[in-house]
């Protein structure tokens, strides 16, 4: 048994023999949980679960319920089936969430990315970022911080879990959530490709409810960031804003918007000098 697991729902499309590489070595056990019939996998020394019809979250829940080895691992990935990635990246995934503590992480996204949230894609200037959310597209925990969450998987009711990602760092008091900009995946898939309006109103509403119950919202803030040494980087909020939005620049050919975003969230947190006047310092 290695020390860490990916665990992902799958089905005849899905990308996870891209994952891994057989000549070389992993830090991870791969589990299968299909949610339709799936060939054999002879090459990826795998375990391939039983078949869970339905949606990511309900699939994952039914899972982790009944099969307690996931225990037995230090960390958990819980990636979507579309996302491109390479073995080495998830060895260096692992080894970065010990050694900075993350409980709760992800890779960032690539530039090449479908994306939903602006905080989830590469930020150039940083390593690794603190943050206060991590989408459930790619989510990563400690097995001490999914042990505390586990019980929010029983709060989706459609099964996507859409507002559970806003819950968890709330839980975790923002404490060691992180994002990997060093490591990259690619999501290749248009968000909600999928669905249909019926269900994409469903998930909103459970993703409100979640939220009210608990006091929370998406919180795309930076709390602080750590270099490719893995230390934290001495800035103060202001320098700490410049190289966001330095790094994030590639990003606002697509939607300008993210410029404003990445200032609104930064402000929530941090007091905000006022402009000076003059005979003032």
């Amino acid at each position: 048994m290695r020390r860490n697991l990916v665990l992902t729902r799958v089905g005849v499309s899905s990308l996870h023999p891209g994952w891994v590489d057989a000549e070389e070595s992993r830090n991870w056990d791969l589990y299968l949980a299909p949610y339709e019939p799936v060939p054999p996998q002879p090459d990826l020394d795998c375990v391939v679960g039983e078949v869970v019809p339905g949606p990511k979250w309900s699939g994952i829940r039914e899972v982790l319920n009944d099969w307690d080895g996931w225990r037995h691992y230090d960390h958990i990935w819980l990636p979507d089936d579309d996302i491109a990635a390479t073995q080495d990246d998830i060895n260096a995934m692992f080894d970065v969430a010990e050694a900075v503590g993350l409980e709760l992480f992800a890779p960032a996204l690539d530039a090449a990315s479908y994306y939903a949230h602006f905080t989830m894609m590469q930020n150039l200037s940083f390593f690794g970022r603190w943050v206060g959310f991590v989408e459930i597209m790619v989510p990563a925990f400690s097995r001490a911080a999914l042990e505390t969450l586990l019980p929010t998987l029983d709060l989706t009711e459609t099964g996507w879990g859409l507002g559970l990602d806003s819950v968890w760092p709330k839980l975790l008091d923002y404490e060691n959530v992180g994002i990997i900009d060093g490591i990259t995946v690619t999501h290749t898939r248009p968000i909600g490709e999928r669905r249909d309006g019926g269900l994409a109103r469903r998930m909103l509403e459970e993703s409100d409810t979640l939220l009210e119950l608990y006091d929370c919202r998406q919180r795309h803030t930076t709390f602080g960031a750590f270099g490719a040494d893995l230390k934290p980087l001495d800035m103060t909020p202001e320098r700490l804003l410049v190289e966001l939005v330095k790094g994030s620049q590639y990003l606002f050919e697509r939607d300008p918007r993210v410029l404003s975003w990445i200032v609104d969230f930064q402000k929530q947190h941090f007091p905000w000098p006022d402009y000076p006047v003059e005979g003032t310092p």
